[in-house]
């Protein structure tokens, strides 16, 4: 899993976690605060990230359910017990990963090599270069469909990565999706938008706003869940609303 800062680069994590919490944002990527833990969120999906890429690399003809559970097993044992709150909602989690994975993965049928399978791409989007990575992309009958598989996603982290990949694809290949879809494992949720050309519009504008939002951390005010904070890995040492905030951190914010 990545950690250090790229300079002036975002990537798609840097954008997703401030989404989730800004103040988490600022202690991790700003302030440069080391993490002494993952999150059990974070660890999950990065098995969750292996499971697909195994799974997905495979011929056609080995991809099916017991291939499926193999994975899932394989990497689901290097998750350590303690990150949950307890047993129980260790093997909850499992069983809907479990569960939500075997639908998504088995319900889609590819017969050959996806077109792209955890590629990363960069632009530069209204004075921000980010980048993202595909993780499945699929030829369609008229382009391709791209999906994303997620442990939890509302419907704001939807939107940015399906702003993400309508300006990537029309940047890189020079046209749009047919399809984009975000996959959540923990709730089974499917979120599906095929694109427009008058999307690639609102997708910049999209970010130009979000780019503005980021360089003001004295501004950052917004919590998606209050809830988040008790698992939240710098908890104990967040005194964000009454900290004083430095917006001359090189990176970001210029």
């Amino acid at each position: 899993m990545r950690e250090k800062q790229t300079g002036k680069l975002l990537a798609d994590y840097h954008l997703e976690t401030y989404l989730q919490c800004p103040y988490k944002f600022y202690h991790r990527f700003v302030a440069g605060k080391k993490l002494n833990e993952y999150s059990w969120r974070q660890v999950v999906q990065n098995s969750v990230n292996l499971i697909v890429h195994q799974y997905y690399s495979l011929p056609p003809n080995a991809r099916s359910k017991v291939t499926v559970l193999r994975l899932i097993q394989q990497y689901w044992s290097h998750i350590p017990l303690h990150l949950f709150q307890d047993k129980a909602q260790y093997y909850t989690i499992l069983a809907k990963m479990t569960d939500h994975l075997l639908q998504a993965l088995t319900k889609k049928e590819i017969d050959n090599s996806p077109l792209f399978l955890y590629e990363q791409f960069q632009t530069s989007i209204e004075e921000i270069n980010v980048s993202l990575k595909f993780e499945v992309g699929n030829w369609s009958d008229r382009s391709f469909t791209v999906t994303k598989f997620l442990v939890d996603a509302d419907d704001s982290m939807a939107k940015l990565y399906t702003y993400l990949t309508i300006l990537f694809s029309h940047t890189a290949f020079g046209m749009l999706p047919e399809k984009v879809e975000v996959i959540t494992l923990l709730d089974g949720n499917h979120f599906q938008y095929s694109p427009a050309e008058t999307d690639v519009q609102l997708a910049k504008a999209y970010f130009t706003e979000l780019k503005e939002n980021i360089r003001r951390p004295e501004e950052y005010t917004h919590i998606v869940s209050p809830q988040n904070c008790s698992h939240c890995v710098y908890e104990v040492e967040c005194n964000f609303k009454n900290e004083v905030r430095d917006d001359k951190k090189p990176g970001y914010f210029h």
